[in-house]
């Protein structure tokens, strides 16, 4: 055999086409690799070899999905009689199996089965399925492996032969390829991530983090338009990321945008076809992947993830953390609500609709609509109740609406939107197309890469006011991402004073934050308290779904953030603030009655109330004993104690007080030597809050107010 070689070229990196006496064979399969071959006015080779790796360097390997669907779809040629060749190993042709199964007819019913999905949405799934799959002329549905010819290296021999030539894998991404008297090994190893092959446009502003809004990472084209890429929209809620479906090379199109991965806070992935859920490199990005689904997408995703990354699916889960979405139902995350819902495509599909502040912004997802759905509903594909919810997407009075108008078999057609009444058109922005007609340009504009769209605008912050407000010790527990609703959900507003705020006997409206002034609390038209920058009001009522318990009026001018009663109660419910609040409201009233406290700053108080525990004590019980070391500093609220002291061991113990409701004891042990001073003894059933020594020290450390008055305490009790 000579050492001649036959031609090879570099499509892309981890791409080469060795031309040979059976016709061009293609090794390697990246992300886009259809678009790459339709710029060049080439057509992919109808031979194609796996990579050793489907995914690496960020970047899907063996993206074999859109050339499927060119082959079947938009050439025809399966229909004439002819197939792809795919090469691999056994693993990886079962792997790829599994892939194109999942993608091209959705899971099978015994696999939902076993997700615990609900009945009424398989046998939902499984009409769509049935319906959109691809059949024989008897209408058999084919399987994958009717539609490829699969050849496989066989285990300890990796080497076939397709017509006249020998493949064989010499080592990982490196194969050789003998051809009557030409022997040619072609590498397809990469070092580095593969730049992206359509150029990424870089918008002219840095896209605004809006209260709720929407940047469109890319044209929002088909899997088949090489100028462009596939879906991929940012929403901006509450000034933080939703991610909703992904274009390959997603990290180069954040960073292209001037979005830091971090910024994204959640992930929707409408369903799992390639030019939707191209957000691989995002799961592996080394933190937890934020999806907001319900139980189907997430499984479906999971069994994507797996098979491309060749892992098991329980390590794929320890990935992605589910934020369920239970159909049917509103999902409230951070100050938004999302309402989901089912739509006509051959796999597991959702739209949405998302709400903030009274405006929203609905996503249609790739769905079957108008004229072709009403066929589907008639023929009995899809229940009345899903259809007219589908139908009805457009005319849902949001302010903005992406829709599909990928036209032909499985997508709505531009013209029917088009005939929409102006006043719902005109909020439609149409997904999944290559470019708007000419004759329809006067009705929609396309997506531009880089577009965004702001409903609620963020307002300008003062810093102090900022600085107060995200330093506020109520707020001092909750995550960045509700600090983030605070902020733009929050209306700072000045009131003068002797201004009523509050009036008792009255429901309230908001929470509020106090960021500057003085206000007076009133109880019977009686000053019980008087609150300072860094307290808050207005919880009881909201919480507690009752008339204010107290009158709250200016001392001085004053200026406060107050938050909405939904976005409050949210917060509290979702967050550690409930059980906060609730301790706070127990134990508080019994602290204020203590004369060491009662005039202590309100967030002292806070903070001693966190710090305490409540404890139940019986009649005679030992509550401490003369000489022990001190842990505890007491509170009673309820019930009495008598204190007895020992002069010394061989004394008789003498009875020197009783202590009552709204008293305090043991704080000699904790700052003087650290050693009980006397008994304690209850006289009647009790119930006692504590303070340990450690929760002491580090209160009256910060406190020197406190600390003060402990020490006259301790000094009285001397005596």
């Amino acid at each position: 055999m000579t050492k001649d070689t036959q031609k090879v070229e570099e499509i892309m990196p981890g791409c080469k086409v060795i031309h040979t006496s059976a016709g061009e064979i293609m090794v390697g399969c990246p992300s886009e690799i259809l678009k790459v071959f339709a710029r060049q006015n080439r057509q992919v080779p109808q031979a194609i070899v796996l990579p050793t790796h489907f995914f690496s360097y960020g970047i899907v390997q063996a993206a074999l999905e859109f050339v499927l669907y060119n082959f079947l779809f938009i050439q025809g040629r399966f229909f004439k009689g002819e197939k792809l060749t795919v090469f691999g190993t056994e693993k990886q042709i079962n792997r790829m199996t599994g892939l194109l199964h999942l993608t091209l007819n959705g899971p099978s019913r015994s696999t939902m089965e076993n997700w615990g999905i609900p009945k009424d949405q398989i046998d939902l799934v499984e009409k769509f399925s049935d319906h959109f799959r691809l059949k024989d002329k008897s209408g058999k549905p084919l399987a994958i492996c009717e539609l490829i010819n699969f050849r496989k290296f066989k285990y300890g021999h990796p080497e076939l032969r397709f017509e006249r030539i020998n493949i064989s894998i010499k080592d990982q991404n490196v194969f050789k390829f003998e051809d009557q008297y030409t022997e040619t090994f072609v590498d397809i190893n990469i070092k580095e991530a593969q730049r992206p092959q359509i150029p990424i446009p870089v918008p002219r502003e840095l896209p605004p983090r809006a209260v709720l809004g929407a940047t469109a990472l890319s044209k929002c084209t088909t899997g088949f338009d090489h100028t462009g890429y596939t879906s991929g929209v940012i929403l901006w809620i509450n000034g933080m990321g939703v991610s909703v479906d992904g274009v390959a090379w997603m990290k180069e199109h954040l960073r292209s945008f001037g979005i830091n991965t971090t910024e994204i806070k959640a992930h929707i992935v409408t369903h799992i076809h390639d030019d939707h859920s191209n957000i691989f490199d995002l799961i592996v990005n080394g933190k937890v992947f934020n999806l907001i689904s319900d139980k189907l997408g997430y499984h479906c995703l999971v069994s994507k993830a797996a098979l491309l990354l060749d892992m098991p699916e329980e390590e794929i889960k320890k990935m992605i953390q589910l934020i369920e979405v239970i159909p049917g139902q509103p999902l409230h995350w951070h100050g938004a609500t999302f309402e989901f819902w089912p739509v006509a495509h051959p796999i597991p599909t959702m739209g949405f609709r998302v709400t903030v502040a009274g405006k929203s912004i609905v996503y249609s997802a790739d769905t079957i609509w108008g004229s072709k759905l009403n066929k589907l509903f008639d023929s009995g594909v899809i229940p009345k109740d899903v259809c007219e919810r589908i139908q009805d997407v457009p005319m849902l009075g949001s302010e903005l609406t992406f829709h599909d108008a990928g036209g032909g078999m499985i997508h709505p057609d531009l013209k029917e939107l088009a005939d929409l009444p102006e006043q719902i058109r005109r909020h439609i922005v149409p997904t999944h197309m290559e470019q708007v007609p000419d004759e329809l340009r006067d009705k929609f504009d396309p997506i531009e890469p880089g577009q965004s769209w702001e409903l609620i605008g963020q307002r300008t912050w003062d810093v102090s006011d900022f600085m107060r407000v995200s330093h506020a010790p109520i707020l001092s527990s909750i995550s960045e991402e509700w600090m983030h609703v605070v902020i733009s959900q929050g209306r700072t507003k000045e009131y003068p004073a002797n201004y009523t705020l509050l009036q008792e006997g009255k429901f309230g409206k908001s929470f509020y934050l106090l960021i500057g002034g003085t206000v007076k609390v009133l109880y019977n038209n009686e000053r019980v308290a008087t609150l300072s920058t860094g307290d808050f009001f207005g919880e009881i009522s909201l919480m507690y779904d009752i008339p204010c318990t107290a009158s709250i009026v200016t001392k001085s001018p004053i200026k406060v953030l107050e938050l909405p009663q939904d976005i409050f109660m949210e917060m509290v419910s979702c967050t550690g603030l409930m059980k906060k609040l609730e301790k706070i409201h127990q134990i508080r009233p019994v602290l204020i009655q203590l004369a060491t406290i009662k005039d202590l700053p309100a967030p002292v108080q806070n903070r001693l109330v966190e710090a305490t525990n409540l404890t139940q004590v019986k009649a005679g019980e030992v509550i401490i004993k003369q000489g022990d070391a001190g842990d505890r500093f007491y509170g009673i609220v309820s019930g009495k104690a008598d204190v007895f002291s020992q002069a010394d061991p061989k004394s008789p113990k003498r009875h020197i007080a009783t202590l009552y409701r709204n008293q305090c004891f043991g704080e000699m042990a904790l700052i003087g030597n650290g050693v009980r001073t006397a008994d304690v003894v209850a006289q009647t059933d009790m119930e006692l809050f504590s303070l340990t020594k450690e929760d002491f020290v580090r209160i009256i450390g910060q406190t020197p107010m406190f600390f003060y008055a402990i020490g006259i305490l301790a000094q009285s009790r001397a005596r």
